[in-house]
C-alpha cells in the first residue's frame, strides 16, 4: 500500500464560461422592415376574434392579411393552396407521405426585455425556455401526455408530425451558443410596428434558424398571445418574396405565455401558443376555415378535420357539435381553446407540414442546417472502470445515438470474458490477464445507418495486488453551494499596527491557518486529489496548500501528511472555482486518527494587502472549520458558536477496486467541469444512483449507474450543444444542465 508522500503535483485551474445567456444590447436596426398603414392595423386588431377574456389567441390571418396588402405581389390563399395540393399529391403518387425519421428544426429564442434581471419581467429564465422547447417536442410528436384524450372518433386520424425542435448550439458567427438569445432592447412593450422593427433587427438566418421572439406585447397589439407568418411557395428572397420579408420570419409570442413554468398566466400556461403559431409556419390554418368568418362552408385545406361553424373556447365537452360534424375537433392545435384542452394534430396536418418542410424556402434549409449540431448514428460507450486488477470486471454502458431508433448492438471484449454480446447492455466484463485490451461496439438503426467505435487500449488490467488509485489531472467547477465571507476583514487600527494582511480572518486574532475536518472513510482507501474552492486571494506572499492527520492535541490538525508552495495571490483569476490539486503518490488513509484535515497555513505574519480565504459555507451536522492562531495553536472554532464547513471536497480510490468516490459535505449534486469538453465527473450526495444523459431534443446519448458517489460520463462523441444529466437516487430525480463545447 502507498503511504504519503509530499503533494508533487502542479494545480489545475479551471475557468466559468457563461453560456446559455449570450446578453447583448440591441445594435442599430439595419435590416429592412415592412411598414403597415397603422389605421389599417388598428382596424384589424379592434375586429381580430377575442377569447372571453378580451385576449386575441392569434393574430396571423390579420398580420398576414397586412402583408398582402402591403407586398401585392405575396400569393393568395388560392395560389398557396394551388401549390401546395401538387406537392402533397407529388408525394402520395410518390409513397412519401409514411412515417419519415424525425425531422430536426433549429430553434433561437431571442428573449427582449427592458434591461430586467435574469428571470425577471419579460427575461424569462432558461427554464421558461426550455419549457416551451420540451412542450414543442411532446406536442409536434404526439408524446405529450393529453394525447391520449383524443375522443375515439378522432383517433384514427391523429398523428404525430415527427419533428423535434433543438436550440441552436451555434450562433451565426460560429462561436458556441445556447440558443437563447437575450436582448435588452430599451424598450418596455412593443406594438406592431416597433415589433416588425425589432425583429429584423435581431433575426438570425431564417435558412438556418427558426427564429422565436418572446417579449410583452403593447400599443395596438395589446392583448395579443402571439402571431406566425405563414411560408411561401416560392424561392424568392427579400421583401418581395410572397411569404414575406426574411428577416421577420418566424413567430413572436407574448412571454406570460410562453412555456409551462416562469412567468406563464393560465390558462395559456401549456406552451400550445408556440404549438399553434408554428403550426402556422409550418402550412396550417385555424382549423373552422382560413377566412376568419367560420361558416359550414369554410375551409381549413385538410380533409381530416371536420368543418365547424367557429372557433371554440375555454374547454368544450365532446360532442359539441355544429355543422352536423357530429362533433367539432376543438381539441385541435389550431382552434382557440385553452391550453390545457387542445393535444392533438391530424394525418391531413402532417401531410400539409411535410409538403412544406420538404419545399417551401426558409423551410426546406431548416432541415439540413448544422447549427444544432445534431448528427448520424454515433456508436459510442464508456466503462467503469477502466483500470482494473486482474479478476476484476468492468460494465460497460452504451451511449450511442442516432436520429432514428437504434436497433442492434455488437460488442467485442478483447481479453475479456465474454468475449463478445449482443445487445444494448452486456453483462459485467472479467478480465482475468494483465494487459490493455481493445473494446468495439457496432450499432445499427432503423433507416439503414451503421457506426462502429472501436476504443483502442481501453481497458487496463494491473496483475493482481497492484494499486490503481493514481489520479489523473482535471479541472472543476462549483455550482452547488452557497457560501460567503466570515470574518473576513482586514485588522482594525486597534488590533496590530501596522496594518497587515489576512490569512483566514480578522487578524486580531492573528490567525495563520486554516483547515476543515473530513471524516475519516473505510479501510481500504486512498486520497488521490484534494479540491479547493477559494474566495479571496491576493497579494506576493508564501503560503502552502496542506493535508494533515487529525492526530494532533484534542483531534486537531497534527502530522503534515502532504503540502504544497503557493503564493496567496495565485488564485486571484480563478475565485469561486474548483481548483484541482492531484496528489500522487497517493495518501493511504488507513491513519491514526479518525478524522484529517485539508486547508492551508501561512508561514509569517501576512503582509497588509495579503490575503487568501477558503469559502466557508453552512454546516450541516456541525461545525468542521478550524484556524491556527498565533500563540495558542489550532482551535475548533465552534468555540466561538460558528457552525460551518470550509469548501473542500476529498477524491478517495477504493486500492482495490480502483473505483474513485469523494468525501465532502455536498447537499446536492454537482456536474463539471461545465462547460465540458467531453469528460464530465458527476458528485453525488450519496451513493447508488442511476444517471442518464440526454440531448435538446430528448435522445438520450448516455446512461450509467454507480453504486459510488463519483462517476464519469464520456460525452466527447457528441456534438456541441446543451445537454440534460438525470439522476435518479432514492426515488428522487434530479436534473442538471451542462454545455458541451469541445
Amino acid at each position: 500500500m502507498k503511504k504519503s508522500t509530499l503533494l508533487l503535483s502542479s494545480l489545475v485551474l479551471s475557468t466559468v464560461l457563461t453560456f446559455g445567456q449570450n446578453s447583448r444590447k440591441a445594435g442599430p436596426i439595419i435590416k429592412t422592415t415592412p411598414t403597415f398603414n397603422q389605421e389599417r392595423v388598428q382596424e384589424l386588431v379592434s375586429n381580430a376574434k377575442r377569447t372571453p377574456d378580451g385576449k386575441i389567441r392569434c393574430f396571423t390571418t390579420e398580420y398576414n392579411q397586412l402583408l398582402k396588402e402591403t407586398y401585392p405581389n405575396r400569393e393568395s390563399t388560392e395560389e398557396f393552396e394551388n401549390w401546395i395540393s401538387k406537392k402533397i399529391l407529388e408525394a402520395e403518387n410518390n409513397n412519401s407521405n409514411q412515417k419519415k425519421a424525425t425531422r430536426n428544426i433549429p430553434v433561437v429564442v431571442h428573449v427582449i426585455h427592458n434591461g430586467d434581471a435574469l428571470g425577471s419581467g419579460e427575461n424569462i429564465s432558461d427554464a421558461q425556455v426550455l419549457s416551451q422547447i420540451d412542450a414543442l417536442n411532446e406536442d409536434f410528436s404526439a408524446t405529450n401526455t393529453d394525447f391520449g384524450n383524443v375522443p375515439a372518433a378522432f383517433q384514427s386520424v391523429a398523428a404525430s408530425m415527427d419533428i423535434q425542435f433543438c436550440l441552436a448550439t451555434e450562433d451565426p458567427n460560429g462561436n458556441p451558443s445556447s440558443g437563447i438569445d437575450r436582448v435588452n432592447y430599451g424598450t418596455a412593450s412593443f406594438g406592431n410596428s416597433a415589433t416588425e422593427s425589432m425583429k429584423a433587427a435581431t433575426s438570425w438566418d431564417p435558412s438556418r434558424y427558426f427564429n422565436i421572439w418572446v417579449l410583452r406585447f403593447g400599443g395596438d397589439l395589446n392583448g395579443v398571445l402571439g402571431y406566425a407568418q405563414f411560408p411561401s411557395s416560392s424561392g424568392l428572397s427579400g421583401l418581395s418574396s410572397n411569404g414575406g420579408a426574411a428577416n421577420t420570419d418566424g413567430v413572436a409570442i407574448g412571454y406570460n405565455y410562453f412555456g409551462t413554468t416562469g412567468a406563464v398566466s393560465s390558462p395559456f400556461n401549456k406552451g400550445r401558443t408556440a404549438t399553434h403559431e408554428i403550426g402556422h409556419c409550418f402550412g396550417l390554418r385555424h382549423i373552422w376555415g382560413e377566412d376568419g368568418s367560420g361558416g359550414c362552408n369554410a375551409d381549413d385545406y385538410v380533409t381530416d378535420t371536420p368543418n365547424q361553424q367557429s372557433e371554440n373556447y375555454g374547454c368544450p365537452s365532446h360532442p359539441s357539435a355544429s355543422c352536423s360534424n357530429g362533433g367539432d375537433m376543438f381539441m385541435n392545435f389550431m382552434d382557440y381553446v385553452n391550453d390545457a384542452c387542445m393535444h392533438t394534430f391530424t394525418a391531413g396536418q402532417k401531410a400539409r407540414m411535410d409538403a412544406v418542410l420538404q419545399n417551401s424556402p426558409r423551410r426546406a434549409s431548416l432541415l439540413t442546417s448544422t447549427v444544432c449540431g445534431v448528427s448520424a448514428i454515433t456508436a459510442n460507450f464508456t466503462g467503469t472502470p477502466t483500470t482494473i486488477n486482474e479478476n476484476g470486471s468492468v460494465t460497460f454502458t452504451d451511449a450511442s445515438s442516432s436520429p432514428d431508433n437504434l436497433l442492434t448492438w455488437n460488442w467485442t471484449f478483447n481479453g475479456g470474458t465474454p468475449s463478445s454480446f449482443s445487445g444494448q447492455t452486456p453483462p459485467a466484463i472479467t478480465y482475468t490477464t494483465a494487459g490493455q485490451y481493445d473494446v468495439t461496439l457496432t450499432v445499427t438503426d432503423d433507416n439503414s445507418g451503421t457506426d462502429t467505435e472501436t476504443k483502442t487500449m481501453y481497458i487496463t488490467v494491473n496483475p493482481a495486488g497492484t494499486s490503481t488509485c493514481d489520479s489523473t489531472v482535471a479541472g472543476w467547477d462549483w455550482y452547488t453551494e452557497g457560501y460567503g465571507g466570515m470574518y473576513w476583514t482586514q485588522d482594525a487600527a486597534a488590533c496590530n499596527l501596522p496594518l497587515e494582511g489576512y490569512v483566514v480572518g480578522n487578524n486580531c486574532y492573528d490567525d495563520n491557518g486554516w483547515a476543515s475536518k473530513m471524516s475519516n472513510p473505510a479501510s481500504g482507501k486512498e486520497l488521490v486529489e484534494v479540491r479547493y474552492v477559494f474566495h479571496q486571494s491576493s497579494g506576493t506572499g508564501g503560503a502552502q496548500l496542506k493535508i494533515w492527520d487529525g492526530d494532533g492535541t484534542g483531534g486537531a490538525p497534527g502530522t503534515v501528511l502532504a503540502a504544497a508552495a503557493i503564493t496567496t495571490g495565485q488564485f486571484s483569476a480563478n475565485l469561486n472555482q474548483f481548483i484541482s490539486v492531484p496528489i500522487s503518490p497517493a495518501i493511504d488513509l488507513d491513519l491514526t486518527s479518525a478524522d484529517f484535515f485539508i486547508g492551508y497555513d501561512h508561514d509569517v505574519t501576512p503582509l497588509d494587502g495579503d490575503t487568501i480565504v477558503m469559502g466557508l459555507a453552512a454546516g450541516t451536522s456541525g461545525n468542521t472549520v478550524w484556524a491556527k492562531e498565533a500563540g495558542s495553536g489550532w482551535l475548533d472554532l465552534s468555540t466561538y458558536g460558528v457552525d460551518s464547513k470550509g469548501t473542500v471536497v476529498a477524491i478517495v480510490c477504493d486500492n482495490v477496486t480502483g473505483i474513485q468516490s469523494h468525501l465532502s459535505d455536498l447537499s446536492s449534486i454537482v456536474a463539471y467541469p461545465n462547460p465540458t469538453t467531453g469528460i464530465v465527473e458527476v458528485m453525488l450526495p450519496r451513493n447508488n444512483a442511476t444517471v442518464s444523459v440526454v440531448n435538446m431534443i430528448g435522445e438520450e446519448v448516455a446512461n450509467s449507474s454507480t453504486t459510488s458517489n463519483l462517476l464519469k460520463l464520456d460525452l466527447s462523441n457528441q456534438p456541441n450543444g446543451v445537454y440534460f444529466i438525470k439522476v435518479s437516487s432514492n426515488g428522487e430525480l434530479t436534473t442538471k444542465k451542462i454545455l458541451l463545447s469541445k
